[in-house]
């Protein structure tokens, strides 16, 4: 055995048997943030699959796992040598002026459902001490392109997150944030030796959904060969440098999109600058651990669903008729998309080489901690304020009449399966918020959310159709996930 022997039976927890089901990623990480221990399979063990756990669990827990219907089977075996141990990562997500809901809100989607929990910082808590206790590092798409000091006024921050990469902290970013993240412009990490081939003037790419090519390793683990991402201006590399591997490259261009902004990826351009380019970079060295991500995985299928409305539905609508394109638009997995394996499988990655290395005195003067940062950021929500459930009926209720022609019934099937899906969950979203002590890891996570979206709905203007109806689905999927990220960790716990 690779580990002192187990305090509680073990059992096999597989993707397979629960479905693909992301409720496998989700079970794993609350019972680590419960205490309990886990492994992640690297390789294929008779009937385990690479990526599958082993998890220590209690009568109680086994039950309660059953009840929410996650199928697991005991582990007779020693714990194969090359298993690694699963770590409990102190996440924080830069959710700044640069990185506004909804831009960080794809990732505090994509989070809450592999139930990582994470303390959302902008860039002055970045400067004021947030990395001092964290291990990993999340940025989103957004402006981070510009250097977060830069960005968002706040002297220090880029210091402070290359002070705690070099003391062997690791990061993801997705378009933005992998520019940040990248080789040549003043400001960012240079974590990976890699310049994109376009940089300030980042546009010059486009919007689209591209397929993308996995290479073998610890990425690719329960993927197939081949993965559909929306993509937002990404950078586009050619040569890469030193300590730099290529996770994935660009295989073809799914299908173009003007959804949020209107610039289309057109095929000529697809072929000629990223065909065969990476998609995914992976990067270690003096400057920290990062997995850059040029595609967003984060945004999932709930991006890709309003992608194809906007274009393909709306096309083949005269073509294949109503039923055909309801029933399309009915089943993406806006909550279990496929390409949220790729962050998990990152997150587990970076955590193999990531310890307490990471954590280290403060690199500015404060000696506040990150929590106690974000409880002065995000604190306990005002009385009369609206709560996440409440802002989730508010963008629902907010939607427009839509036309009495084939493509406003669509829309409106669209609309109502939101609504529909918020119904059937309000009681359990509002016991689960009335039942969560304020201490809970989940929680700064929740008022940022209400924070949020609330100043969004207040400001956000110039929206299609298409745009108001994503960011309600969007709104409805974070209440679910955080719910039931919630329901987890009570029924870890055994309480009613």
């Amino acid at each position: 055995m690779s580990a002192a022997g187990a305090r509680s039976p073990l059992f096999h927890l597989g993707w397979r048997a629960n479905g693909d089901s992301l409720d496998v990623a989700l079970a794993a990480n609350r019972l680590r943030a419960a205490g309990s221990r886990a492994w992640w399979l690297r390789n294929r063990h008779d009937h385990a699959d690479a990526g599958d756990y082993l998890v220590e669990l209690s009568a109680g827990q086994i039950d309660a796992l059953a009840h929410l219907g996650l199928s697991m089977f005991p582990w007779h075996d020693d714990i194969p040598t090359d298993a690694v141990a699963v770590a409990r990562p102190q996440v924080r997500l830069f959710a700044g002026t640069a990185s506004k809901y909804p831009y960080f809100a794809y990732y505090s989607l994509c989070l809450l459902r592999l139930g990582i929990d994470y303390l959302p910082c902008d860039g002055a808590a970045l400067a004021g001490g947030a990395l001092d206790d964290a291990d990993l590092l999340i940025l989103p798409g957004g402006f981070a392109t510009w250097g977060i000091d830069a960005a968002e006024d706040a002297p220090g921050a880029d210091r402070c997150v290359r002070a705690f990469l070099a003391r062997g902290g690791g990061a993801i970013g997705s378009c933005g944030g992998a520019f940040y993240l990248s080789a040549g412009r003043p400001g960012w990490t240079g974590t990976a030796a890699a310049k994109p081939l376009y940089t300030h003037e980042y546009l010059q790419s486009g919007v689209g959904v591209v397929a993308i090519a996995m290479r073998p390793g610890p990425l690719s683990l329960g993927c197939p060969p081949t993965m559909e991402v929306p993509y937002y201006h990404g950078p586009i590399y050619d040569l890469v440098g030193e300590g730099v591997e290529v996770a994935a490259t660009f295989q073809a261009l799914t299908m173009s999109g003007r959804l949020a902004i209107d610039n289309p990826l057109d095929r000529a351009r697809f072929d000629r600058d990223m065909a065969g380019k990476p998609a995914i970079l992976t990067a270690a060295g003096d400057r920290g651990a990062a997995v850059l991500f040029s595609p967003h995985p984060e945004m999932g299928d709930l991006v890709r669903k309003y992608i194809a409305l906007d274009g393909y539905v709306r096309h083949y609508l005269p073509i294949r008729g109503f039923a055909t394109l309801r029933d399309t638009l009915r089943h993406y997995r806006v909550a279990d998309a496929p390409c949220f394996r790729l962050v998990h499988n990152a997150i587990q990655a970076l955590m193999m080489g990531i310890g307490a290395s990471a954590r280290a005195d403060a690199c500015t003067k404060s000696s506040r901690s990150s929590a106690a940062v974000a409880a002065q950021q995000f604190p306990a929500r005002a009385p009369g304020a609206a709560d996440l459930r409440s802002l989730c009926g508010r963008a629902v209720s907010a939607l427009p009449e839509l036309p009495a022609d084939d493509e406003g019934e669509l829309l409106r099937d669209v609309a109502r399966g939101i609504a529909q899906r918020l119904d059937r969950m309000e009681k359990r979203a509002i016991f689960a918020m009335h039942n969560t002590p304020e201490d809970s890891n989940l929680m700064p996570s929740r008022r940022h959310l209400e924070a949020t979206m609330a100043d969004h709905m207040r400001h956000a203007t110039h929206r299609t159709v298409t745009q108001q109806l994503m960011e309600a689905d969007l709104a409805v999927a974070l209440l679910e996930c955080w719910t039931r990220a919630v329901e987890l960790d009570r029924a870890i716990a055994g309480a009613a």
